[in-house]
């Protein structure tokens, strides 16, 4: 379960920021099962998701697939002299067997200059080891060979990952915990449904009385009545193989269409955006749910309607439903979720974050809603669109008409006023 995320100098985020997903309000649980990202374009939401996701594929791969002596992949902020020298640092509070832990590194272009594992049993914290460059320190508490993976460990891997590598026991249970979190943005939510990790996940789910054909897609209107495994094409090429939403593989599904009393099968290239985004998150959200891990989704919302989305949503807020805390953090543009739908209120005050961008320095800053105080039942969404948070776009209230009568103008179009 994810208790935080902090970030510094990675794209937009210069300066260190934390998306702290412990409630705010009352909540037993120790972590919020949701959190929403607001901001206008260009703000910086997408970037809290893709420092996340350099976090964790880090984290699985600087060991194994990072090459010696090549440089470390990260995207530090560019808009000023100073901090593309200076290391970009991650890390995570999460709750591993119900245990606090504390996992983080800082890199540089060329090597790891920090790496640290913290855990907190009983609220006392215990080092399980830091690292400053290759020099190690191991705490009492971190049982298991160390030397093997120290001795494999590069300038440019992390210790975590390379102990995961030698097969670690305690450090891999970390690992996995750390790494897991399935992280769908522009890249990934269209071929998620087309590759190999829609066709397992699809089988696995049927196998457990978990249908992703009829009851779930007809459910959602799409028009769509079964999904069946199609014939397979050939392998597709993708950057990252080992990435479950990442790789399409041979197989892929067709769809069934019922008009009437015939059935007619399509291929997954014929469907709407709509439907395969819809199965994307409904595949990645089942599989997040059953396993109790985190989804990170950038900009939900597109392809997908509101009520969708808030279906989406309250599968991870229904704790029967999701009794091993899966998480979902996901960006949007979409306000509607602010506010009630079909009754419900679809985020809770301390589900809600914002980034906004500081014109005098290019540099973005995440905060949450809880911030400003708001009662409970207040109307959010309203509030949101006044620019009551902030994060929203400032234009000129007419800067694009001024712009076309002046076009329209010069090429001798009669403008009425």
């Amino acid at each position: 379960m994810l208790l935080s995320f902090r970030v510094a100098n990675h794209g937009s985020l210069r300066e260190p920021q934390e998306l702290n997903l412990v409630p705010v309000y009352g909540d037993e649980r120790g972590a919020v099962p949701v959190v929403a990202i607001y901001g206008a374009n260009a703000s910086g939401k997408s970037t809290v998701v893709d420092a996340f996701k350099f976090f964790t594929k880090a984290v699985r791969d600087s060991q194994a697939r990072w090459l010696p002596g090549g440089p470390v992949p990260r995207r530090p902020f560019l808009l000023d002299h100073e901090s593309r020298a200076e290391a970009s640092s991650y890390a995570v509070d999460l709750l591993l067997k119900g245990v606090r832990h504390v996992y983080g590194f800082s890199v540089t272009d060329a090597e790891v200059t920090a790496e640290w594992l913290y855990a907190y049993p009983k609220g006392r914290r215990r080092v399980l080891f830091e690292r400053a460059r290759t020099v190690m320190a191991y705490g009492a508490t971190l049982t298991g060979e160390r030397v093997v993976a120290e001795r494999i460990m590069r300038p440019n891997s992390l210790y975590l990952s390379a102990a995961a590598q030698s097969a670690h026991r305690q450090l891999s249970e970390v690992w996995t915990a750390v790494h897991s979190a399935l992280v769908i943005n522009d890249n990934t939510r269209q071929t998620v449904a087309e590759g190999a990790f829609a066709v397992v996940a699809y089988e696995r789910f049927a196998n457990m009385g978990l249908p992703l054909g009829a009851e779930v897609l007809a459910a959602a209107d799409l028009g769509v009545h079964g999904i069946r495994r199609g014939p397979a094409d050939a392998p597709s090429e993708r950057a990252d193989p080992e990435d479950a939403f990442e790789v399409a593989e041979s197989e892929s599904l067709e769809f069934v269409h019922r008009v009437g009393t015939e059935d007619f099968v399509l291929p997954v290239d014929a469907e709407s955006a709509g439907t395969k985004t819809w199965l994307t998150l409904v595949t990645g959200g089942l599989s997040a749910i059953l396993a109790g891990r985190a989804m990170w989704v950038d900009e939900v919302d597109v392809s997908l309607h509101p009520m969708l989305t808030a279906k989406l949503v309250s599968l991870f807020q229904n704790p029967e439903l999701n009794p091993r805390g899966a998480q979902l953090i996901f960006t949007t543009h979409d306000a509607s979720l602010l506010g009630t739908m079909l009754g419900d209120q679809v985020l809770q005050r301390d589900q809600v974050w914002f980034v906004e961008k500081n014109p005098a320095t290019g540099a973005s800053e995440l905060y949450p809603l809880s911030d400003f105080k708001p009662r409970k039942g207040e109307n959010f969404e309203r509030r949101y669109l006044a620019g009551s948070y902030g994060a929203v776009p400032l234009l000129p209230e007419t800067a694009f008409e001024d712009m076309l009568k002046k076009y329209w103008g010069t090429h001798g179009e009669v403008i009425s006023t």
